[in-house]
C-alpha cells in the first residue's frame, strides 16, 4: 500500500491518480485536509504569465504553462482526477496597471511575451474597474481561480474511505529502508510518500536523513474585512518590476467580504511588526484600488511559510520529487503544480499488494486558515 503523508492538494491529487490506476493507497493528515498551504493560497491556477512580466519567458513560466489546461480537464470531469464538483471563483484572472509609466511598461512587455494567454480589455467591461477614475490598463488572463472551500470536498468525494486523520510522528525504518510510519493511531506499513509541506522536514530528521533539504519562504499576507462589499477582484496589480505589487482575491464568508492580499507587499512584510504590516497592507490596497471607495472595517496579518525544496532562498521552478531509502519526498512548490508533481512520481511507482486500510478516524474538511480566529 502507498501511504501518502499530507492531505494538501498535492497528496490528494496523487491519491486520485493512484486510485484511477488501481493502486492501493491512503492519505494521512494530522488535522483537517488542506488546512495548510493549500487553503492558505489564493486559488489562482497560474500559467506562468506572472513570471513573464518583464517580457522574458523564464523556465518557471515555461514549466507551469501547461497547468491551467490540466486543471480545466479535471474541472470538466475528464481524465483520472474528477474535480467537476469544484466551483470556480472566475474562469480568468485580471492584471491591472496604474497610470504610472513604469507599470504600464511592464504590462506592455507582458502582453508581448504572453500574447496568446492575455488580452487587454476595456475597463468598463469589469465592474470593479468601470469607474472613470481608473486611468490605467486592464488585462485578462485565461487562468482559472478556484473556490478553494469546494476543492477539498471534491477530493473527499473521490477518495471516500481513503482519508484518515492521524499525526505521523516518525518514519519506521528497517535495514536502512523506510517501511512505514508511526502515528498517534498506531503503526502502518507501506511505501511512504511525503507530501506534508512544512512537516516533511521533521519526519526526515526523525529517520536521520539530512537530505533533501527544505527551505521556508515566509509571507505576511493581508486580510482586510470590508464594511461594504465591492465587485469581486481576482488578480494582480502590476508594478515597476516583474513581481506584482499586490495579488488580490475577494471572499464572502459569514456575510462579510474579505480581501486576501499577497504579492510584493506580503513578501516585503516578513520583517515588519504586525502593526507596521497592517499599515503597509492598507496603504498598498487603497493605492492599488484608489478609484474605489473602500470601507475598511479591519486589517489583519496572516503569516505563513511556503515550504519548498532548498533553492538557496529562491523560488523553485518546478515540482520536486526525490527518493531516499525507499521513501518519496515531494514538494509541489505551488498549488498549480500539483498535477506536475503527480506526473513526476507516477512512472516511478509500482503497484503493491493490497492490504487492509486502517480503521482510523476519518479526516475532516479544512477551513480557510486566515479566518480561523
Amino acid at each position: 500500500m502507498k501511504i501518502i503523508v499530507g492531505g494538501g492538494v498535492s497528496g490528494l491529487w496523487l491519491a486520485a491518480e493512484l486510485k484511477a490506476r488501481g493502486i492501493h493507497c491512503c492519505v494521512l493528515d494530522r488535522g483537517p485536509l488542506g488546512q495548510g498551504q493549500t487553503l492558505a493560497s489564493q486559488g489562482m491556477i497560474h500559467g506562468g504569465t506572472k513570471y513573464a512580466l518583464n517580457g522574458l519567458l523564464t523556465r518557471a513560466a515555461d514549466v507551469i504553462g501547461a497547468m491551467p489546461k490540466r486543471w480545466r480537464t479535471a474541472l470538466n470531469g475528464e481524465g483520472s482526477v474528477n474535480l467537476s464538483a469544484v466551483t470556480l471563483e472566475r474562469s480568468d484572472q485580471l492584471l491591472w496597471s496604474t497610470d504610472s509609466m513604469a507599470s504600464n511598461l511592464v504590462g506592455f512587455f507582458a502582453s508581448q511575451a504572453m500574447r496568446s494567454r492575455m488580452t487587454r480589455i476595456d475597463a468598463t467591461s469589469e465592474p470593479a474597474f468601470e469607474s472613470s477614475a481608473f486611468k490605467g490598463h486592464l488585462y485578462r488572463l485565461m487562468e482559472p481561480v478556484l473556490k478553494l472551500d469546494t476543492l477539498i470536498p471534491a477530493f473527499q468525494q473521490q477518495l471516500s474511505g481513503q482519508l484518515f486523520e492521524a499525526t505521523v510522528s516518525a518514519l519506521t525504518c528497517r535495514h536502512g529502508q523506510v517501511i512505514g510510519v508511526e502515528t498517534d493511531q498506531g503503526a502502518l506499513e507501506g511505501e511512504v510518500i511525503l507530501t506534508a509541506g512544512e512537516g516533511t522536514e521533521a519526519l526526515l530528521r526523525s529517520a536521520g536523513f539530512e537530505t533533501p533539504r527544505m527551505q521556508r519562504r515566509p509571507l505576511a499576507m493581508g486580510v482586510i474585512a470590508l464594511k461594504q462589499p465591492i465587485a469581486g477582484i481576482f488578480g494582480h496589480q502590476l508594478g515597476a518590476t516583474s513581481k506584482p505589487k499586490i495579488t488580490l482575491s475577494t471572499h464572502e464568508i459569514d456575510s462579510t467580504q474579505y480581501l486576501y492580499v499577497g504579492g510584493q507587499v506580503a513578501e516585503d512584510g516578513i520583517d515588519k511588526t504586525d502593526t507596521e504590516q497592517q499599515s503597509a497592507i492598507q496603504e498598498a490596497v487603497t493605492r492599488g484600488l484608489h478609484w474605489l471607495d473602500l470601507k475598511i472595517d479591519s486589517v489583519d496579518v496572516f503569516r505563513i511559510n511556503r515550504a519548498e525544496p532548498d533553492a538557496s532562498g529562491h523560488r523553485p521552478d518546478h515540482a520536486f520529487v526525490d527518493a531516499i531509502a525507499g521513501c518519496w519526498v515531494c514538494w509541489p512548490t505551488k498549488l498549480a503544480l500539483a498535477p506536475a508533481l503527480a506526473d513526476a512520481i507516477l512512472p516511478r511507482l509500482q503497484p503493491n499488494p493490497q492490504t487492509p486500510l486502517p480503521t482510523w478516524p476519518v479526516a475532516t474538511t479544512g477551513r480557510y486558515p486566515w479566518r480561523l480566529n
